[in-house]
């Protein structure tokens, strides 16, 4: 299924130019199991969800780790990191957390 979407920083793309959805999500190869608010668990499957995860994440708790890990998040988006490093940083993220389930 394609969608044509507006330009935007992190695609790139122009209004005209269709899009792949699952291309703009960024399927990690493997889904990471995090806990969220409540102790509830959320299966996180590709860039995309990392990067909602922790634009919702406490400000309190943002830290170096989570800078770090929402700049390889965005270089992913941007083209210039592979979704597999983009995998590795978040996993790194909710282990350091303590919210990897």
């Amino acid at each position: 299924m394609e969608q044509v979407i507006e330009h935007s920083h992190e695609t790139g793309r122009q209004p005209h130019e269709a899009v792949d959805e699952k291309q703009l999500r960024m399927p990690f190869g493997r889904t990471v199991c995090v806990r969220i608010a409540d102790n509830k668990k959320r299966e996180v499957k590709s860039v995309r969800g990392a990067c909602e995860i922790l634009i919702d994440w406490p400000h309190s708790r943002r830290g170096p780790v989570y800078q770090s890990t929402m700049e390889v998040l965005q270089a992913t988006l941007a083209g210039k990191t592979s979704v597999e490093e983009a995998h590795d940083a978040f996993v790194a993220f909710a282990k350091h957390a303590n919210v990897l389930a």
